[in-house]
C-alpha cells in the first residue's frame, strides 16, 4: 500500500537526484575521470608513452591538447575502458586505480593520442604486497629482535607504516631503517629492500599490528607480532660436575643462556695468577653456547687463540676492559700472556650476564703416553674408512699380521691434541726438526751383521688422532716399506722433552710379527671326502673380516660361495651336495691375495 507519506518522499527524492545532475558532474564508481577546472600535476606521475605504472597511481599528462577537448582510454584490444576531459590548458591527470593491462588515448575522432611520435599507450600493473615478521613472537628485554618483511615485485616505492598501540616515536625506534614520522606512523621513502631487521627492547608487552599502504597505489599489508614481557638474564654451567682433561688438549663444555643472547665467562683466577676474561654469544639462538678451551694455545695473549665456539655461536673479547689475558694484577688491564700452557691445577671457572650467575671448576691433569697395542685389519685395495669409528669396527686385537694385510698399532696418548702441528707428516724426526713427536717403526730381527728396515709414522698408510678417547691410531700397510713375511717390528711413539707440555719425554710401544698369507681346508675326511650336505671349513693367516671365495668344480658343475674370516682365524664356505652323485670326483679350491689352497676329492 502506498501511503501520501511515501508519494511525497518520492518526489523529494526526484527533486534530489535532478539538483544534483545540474549541480555538477556525477562520478560513477571506477571512471578514470578528470579534475574539473585547471590540474596541476602534484605528486601525480607523468604519463608517457611506452611506460608502465602500478594501479593506483595518479597520472598526468600535459600534451597540450585543445582545452575540454574529449579524450578516450582504450583498452589495448580497442574497448573504450572510461573518457575524460582536459582542463583550459588541455591537461589532463586521472587515477589509474581499477586498472589493469595495455592501454592507449585517443581523441573522440579516433585519432590516437601521441606523444613526441609514438602513440600514448601504457601498461597498468597491479602492485602486489605482503607484510611479516620471521618471528611471530619477541620479549621486550633481551630476545627482541626479529625481521620484518615487505613483499613486492615492486621497487622504489614509498610508503607508510603504522602499528597499533605504538607511537610514531616507538615505532621508528623500533625499526631500523631511515624514516621520516607522520601523525601515527613513520615513512620510508624509496623502499629499495624486502626486508628490515627490528628491535622491540623496552616496548611495552602485548599484540601489535604493523599496517603497510604504499603513498600512490593504496595497496595494504599487514602484519601481527606478539611482544612478552622480558625474564631475568642468566646463564649457568649445563653439566654440574666439574670439567675434566689434560693440559695440552681441548676442554669442552656448555654455557646455557636465558633471557639473553650473550654472557660473560672466565677461566682462572689471581689465585693461580692466570685468567681469561671473554663473552660468548648465542648467534643461532638456541640458548647454549659450547665452548671449547685449548690448554694447549692458553699462553697466548690473545684470548680468541685459545678459546672458541662451536658452530654458528662465537666468542669476543668486546664486553669490557677488563675482558682479556691476566697474569699479574698490579692493574686492571690485561697483559701479554704466560707464553707457555698453564700448568695442571685446578681453575675456577664463572659466567653469568650482569654477574657471577654460576661458578665451577676445570681440572688438568698432566698428559701421558700410556700404552699401546696391535690389531689386524683385512687388506683394503680402495680408500681407507674416513673416521675412526669406521676403522675399529674392521679390526681384531692381535700381533700376527698376514702378508698384505693392514696392521693397526692404537696408542694411548694425551695431552697434545690441541697443538695445531700434530700430524701425520710430523711423525718422523726427518721433517720434525724440533723433535716434538715421533712415530718410529723398527725391524727387530733383521739378522747377523744386518741393518734392521725403519720406517716412520708418516711412510705409513694413514694415523688417525682421535682426541675424544685420547687414542691414535697408526695404519701400516704390509705390502710397503719393503716389509717381507718372517719380518718382526716394534711400533714406538714418543713425545719428545721439547714439547710444550713435558719436561721429559713420554713413550710408549708394542710389536707385531708378520707372516704369509696361507690358507688350508679342514672339512674333508682323511680319505679327501667331502660330506654330502655340510660345509667346507679351513685355517687362515690372513686378517679376521676377510672375506674370499671357495669352489667346487666337476666335469658337469662349478660351485662357489663366500667364506668370511672369523676371529680365530677359521673360516666357513656353506655347500649342498645332496643332488650330487656319491663318489663324484671334485676339485675344491680358494684363493684370497696371494694366499692359495687346492684340494682334489
Amino acid at each position: 500500500m502506498t501511503t501520501t507519506t511515501d508519494k511525497l518522499r518520492g518526489v523529494l527524492l526526484a527533486a534530489m537526484l535532478v539538483m544534483s545532475v545540474f549541480a555538477g558532474t556525477v562520478a560513477f564508481a571506477g571512471a578514470a575521470t578528470a579534475q574539473a577546472g585547471n590540474v596541476e600535476m602534484g605528486k601525480a606521475t607523468s604519463l608517457d608513452a611506452g611506460q608502465s605504472y602500478w594501479a593506483g597511481q595518479t597520472v598526468f599528462n600535459d600534451s597540450a591538447l585543445s582545452s575540454s577537448a574529449t579524450v578516450q582510454i582504450m583498452h589495448a584490444n580497442g574497448e573504450l575502458y572510461d573518457t575524460i576531459t582536459t582542463d583550459s590548458e588541455g591537461d589532463f591527470k586521472f587515477s589509474t586505480d581499477g586498472m589493469e593491462g595495455g592501454f592507449y588515448l585517443q581523441e573522440d575522432d579516433g585519432t590516437n593520442l601521441s606523444v613526441g611520435g609514438s602513440n600514448l599507450s601504457f601498461t597498468v600493473r597491479d602492485q602486489d604486497l605482503s607484510a611479516s615478521f620471521e618471528d611471530g613472537s619477541v620479549d621486550n628485554a633481551h630476545s627482541s629482535t626479529t625481521n620484518f618483511t615487505l613483499g613486492s615485485k615492486r621497487i622504489g616505492y614509498n610508503v607508510t607504516l603504522t602499528a597499533s598501540g605504538l607511537s610514531s616515536e616507538e615505532l621508528q625506534g623500533v625499526l631500523n631503517v631511515t624514516s621520516n614520522r607522520t601523525e601515527s606512523g613513520v615513512a620510508i621513502v624509496n623502499v629499495q629492500q624486502e626486508t628490515f631487521s627490528t628491535n622491540f627492547n623496552g616496548i611495552s608487552a602485548g599484540n601489535y599490528t604493523f599496517e603497510a599502504e604504499v603513498n600512490d597505489t593504496g595497496a595494504t599489508a599487514s602484519a601481527d607480532i606478539n611482544v612478552t614481557e622480558g625474564g631475568d638474564a642468566m646463564s649457568s654451567f649445563q653439566s654440574g660436575s666439574v670439567v675434566t682433561d689434560e693440559r695440552g688438549d681441548i676442554a669442552t663444555y656448555t654455557i646455557n643462556l636465558e633471557n639473553s643472547n650473550m654472557a660473560n665467562a672466565s677461566i682462572g683466577s689471581q689465585d693461580v695468577n692466570w685468567k681469561a676474561n671473554f663473552t660468548v654469544n648465542d648467534n643461532n639462538n638456541d640458548g647454549e653456547v659450547t665452548v671449547q678451551f685449548n690448554s694447549y694455545q692458553s699462553g697466548s695473549a690473545t684470548v680468541t687463540d685459545f678459546v672458541s665456539a662451536t658452530g654458528e655461536d662465537s666468542v669476543d673479547t668486546s664486553g669490557g676492559p677488563l675482558q682479556g689475558v691476566h697474569t699479574n694484577w698490579d692493574d686492571q688491564s690485561p697483559d701479554s700472556g704466560l707464553g707457555s700452557p698453564i700448568a695442571a691445577g685446578q681453575y675456577e671457572m664463572t659466567t653469568g650476564v650482569t654477574g657471577d650467575d654460576d661458578v665451577t671448576q676445570l681440572v688438568l691433569n698432566e698428559g701421558s703416553v700410556d700404552s699401546a697395542q696391535v690389531w689386524t685389519h683385512p687388506r683394503q685395495t680402495s680408500n681407507l674408512p674416513e673416521d675412526v669409528s669406521a676403522l675399529v669396527s674392521g679390526v681384531v686385537e692381535g700381533d700376527s699380521v698376514a702378508m698384505q694385510d693392514l696392521a693397526v698399532v692404537e696408542f694411548s696418548a694425551s695431552g697434545l691434541y690441541g697443538d695445531a702441528s700434530l700430524d701425520m707428516q710430523n711423525l718422523s724426526t726427518a721433517t720434525n726438526g724440533s723433535d716434538v713427536y715421533s712415530m718410529n717403526f723398527t725391524e727387530t730381527n733383521p739378522g747377523a751383521n744386518a741393518q734392521p728396515k725403519t720406517f716412520q709414522g708418516n711412510g705409513t698408510r694413514a694415523v688417525y688422532f682421535d682426541s675424544a678417547n685420547n687414542t691414535i691410531y697408526s695404519v701400516v700397510d704390509t705390502s710397503k716399506n719393503g716389509i717381507a713375511a718372517g719380518d718382526e717390528y716394534r711400533a714406538t711413539f714418543t713425545v719428545h722433552q721439547n714439547s710444550n707440555v713435558t719436561d721429559e719425554a713420554r713413550s710408549a710401544n708394542a710389536t707385531f710379527a708378520v707372516e704369509d698369507r696361507e690358507l688350508s681346508f679342514t672339512g674333508v675326511n682323511e680319505s679327501d671326502v667331502l660330506p654330502v650336505g655340510g660345509n667346507i671349513t679351513g685355517d687362515t693367516s690372513i686378517a679376521a673380516g676377510s672375506e674370499f671365495q671357495v669352489q667346487v668344480k666337476s666335469d658337469s658343475f662349478v660351485r662357489t660361495a663366500t667364506a668370511t674370516v672369523q676371529d680365530d682365524g677359521t673360516f666357513v664356505a656353506p655347500f649342498d651336495f645332496s643332488d650330487v652323485d656319491t663318489g663324484t670326483e671334485v676339485t675344491v679350491s680358494a684363493k684370497s691375495g696371494d694366499a692359495a689352497t687346492r684340494l682334489a676329492a
